[in-house]
Order: structure tokens, then sequence, then C-alpha cells
């Protein structure tokens, strides 16, 4: 889930699918493979990509970006996006948000994540909801949701299976959270995508 005040970036070679409970528009900017890699080398998931927050100070540069690619001015839209990317880079994602990145499928306490931002448990949540619109288990719940999305379509695995990869200990967990994101179960998920 990308707002408007944020930019993701996708590892070349993948497909994506994207959608959008609101307005449905998006820019995709085909940047050279590793162009990227200069502002933001070992901070990127090889499969999932990564999200950087644009500061309110920077949405005009990203406005420009968008008007110089409609115009297809290449140079320029090369300029005003390693600029972008060399701001955002620095002030990179939050050591919590990338350990929950990564370790979306374990058993994560709130706890240990308010202690990586240096924060209480209760002020942590609120700034991780300010940050995301989310709270921290929501975002766990839609990074393994969109995991099991992958899954199901990409895989010969079974629901359950999918189930416990992602770290739900019952089925029904499962099949409930996946309800509540995509208005299916898993295995009508899975059905719709092969009729």
């Amino acid at each position: 889930m990308v707002t408007c005040s944020q930019m993701c970036l996708l590892p070349v070679h993948h497909a994506y699918a994207v959608c959008s409970s609101g307005s449905n528009e998006s820019l995709v900017i085909e940047m050279p493979e590793g162009f990227a890699d200069l502002y933001i080398k070992d901070i990127m998931d090889e499969r999932e990509g990564f999200v950087l927050e644009i500061d309110t100070l920077l949405q005009p540069v990203k406005d420009l970006l968008i008007h110089e690619v409609i115009q297809h001015n290449h140079e320029e839209s090369e300029l005003l996006l390693s600029y972008l990317l060399r701001k955002m880079a620095a002030n990179p994602e939050s050591p919590s948000l990338r350990f929950i990145r990564k370790h979306y499928a374990e058993k994560i306490d709130i706890k240990a994540l308010a202690e990586m931002e240096h924060y209480t448990p209760s002020y942590y949540c609120g700034w991780f909801k300010r940050k995301t619109r989310m709270t921290p288990l929501e975002y766990i719940h839609f990074l393994r949701i969109h995991r099991a999305k992958e899954l199901l379509r990409d895989s010969k695995l079974s629901v359950l299976t999918i189930s416990y990869q992602l770290g739900y200990e019952y089925n029904a967990s499962f099949t409930k959270m996946f309800k509540k994101y995509e208005r299916l179960s898993p295995s009508e998920y899975r059905a719709a995508l092969q009729s």
C-alpha cells in the first residue's frame, strides 16, 4: 500500500500487480538496472522492492519529475530522479520497518520494535501509525497477505502450508485475515486466478 507521499522502487525481472482502494493512478518509470543502487544499496528487498517516504519539501520535485516523464524529457527525468533518490536516501527507512519487512512471517514483539526506535511501546504505536497509516500489526498482516497472494498465484503449495509459512498458527486465522483484505478466501482467490 503506497501513498502519494511515498515512492515504491521495484526490482527488475519480476512481475507485479497493482491495485488501489481509492484513486487508481500510478506512474511507472523504468530505470536502468542498478540505477537506484547508488542510493539505496543493501536496503531494497530483492523480491518485494522498497518504499521510500517522500518528505513534504520534496513533493514539488516529485511533481516536476512526473511532469518531465509525461513530457518524455528523459535527461531531465533522470536528473530529477537522481536528486530525489539522493535526498530520500539521506532519510532511510527506520530500523523497525526494515526488521518487519524481513521478518513478517515470524512472531514479532511490539516492545522489541519500540526499542529499535528508542520509544516506549505506546509512543511507538502512534509514531508507526503516523508514518505508515497502519498499526504495526496491520502492517505485518498486510505484508503476509501480499506474500500469500504471490504464493497462491505462483506455487502449488496448499493453503495450509502457506498459512504456516506466513506465521499463522491456525489456518482459520489466516483465512479470516485473507478475507478481510481480499474479500475472498485463499481457495476462492486461487480459483479465481485459474478461471
